[in-house]
């Protein structure tokens, strides 16, 4: 988050470069903690960061939340600035740039506290059910995962997509699939706000970075240099990290990260 938090100040500030006037239009997708409304708004720490840096810059910026596939469609289109709080992958890059990485996370698997599965390597996986949120970066790197289990002739995984995290998180608890494969800090969150008591961790996968991504069809390379350096500077003031702690989460460290976009 972090990181997705810091792009988005880099589009805020560059976007000065192309008008004075029209408001910046970031989109993103119910995703708690990183996301999500109140009171019909969008809130969370990456709204709050970018709002900082709209404040600082004397820019108009407007937020909205929608389906996680329209919201990038609407980037991809050209007809919205920016999104927040993103993994990078090669297929997102043709039509964003990335902000130094905001946020530090990890995917990890769930599962019934009933059930003894655990995720250690690729053979404790072996013909076991895993319910995943789609479209997503999690998905793909689930995928990937099957297809390791296949190259190495484990009996692969059975991959089941739901279109949000409580419905994969339900069929877990409902005894319809074996393991929850997703983002660690947003299924602690639902399973707290669904007061699931019964799902437990069963294996963490991989550290993970979130970044801001601005549209390239209405920035310049130029611009987003010069604005993440304004976004380095709400880092080192310390205001990124403040804000993510508020929802305990790890900020990047940017001063030891090799960042490109």
């Amino acid at each position: 988050m972090a990181k997705l938090v810091l792009g988005y100040i880099c589009l805020l500030l560059a976007f000065p470069a192309q008008s004075h006037t029209a408001p910046l239009e970031f989109k993103t997708t119910h995703l708690p903690p990183f996301m999500f409304t109140k009171d019909g708004n969008v809130e969370g720490p990456g709204k709050e960061i970018i709002a900082e840096a709209c404040k600082a810059e004397q820019l108009e910026c407007h937020f909205e939340m929608l389906p996680w596939r329209r919201a990038q469609q609407a980037v991809k289109r050209g007809t919205a600035d920016g999104l927040f709080l993103v993994g990078k992958n090669s297929d997102r890059a043709k039509w964003l740039y990335f902000s130094p990485p905001i946020l530090e996370t990890g995917y990890g698997f769930f599962s019934h506290s009933s059930l003894d599965v655990n995720y250690t390597r690729l053979e404790s996986l072996a013909g076991l059910c895993v319910a995943v949120n789609s479209p997503s970066n999690m998905l793909n790197r689930l995928k990937g995962i099957r297809e390791g289990m296949v190259s190495s002739n484990i009996e692969p995984i059975k991959v089941i997509t739901t279109t949000n995290f409580p419905t994969a998180i339900k069929m877990v608890n409902g005894a319809r699939c074996d393991l929850v494969f997703g983002n660690v800090d947003v299924v602690k969150t639902v399973i707290k706000e669904l007061q699931l008591a019964s799902i437990r961790p069963a294996g963490f996968y991989k550290h993970v970075f979130y970044y801001v991504g601005l549209s390239k069809s209405r920035f310049s390379k130029d611009q987003v240099d010069r604005f993440n350096q304004q976004l380095m500077q709400l880092y080192q003031q310390g205001k990124i990290q403040t804000i993510l702690r508020r929802y305990d989460l790890t900020p990047a460290d940017l001063t030891d990260t090799d960042w490109d976009y």
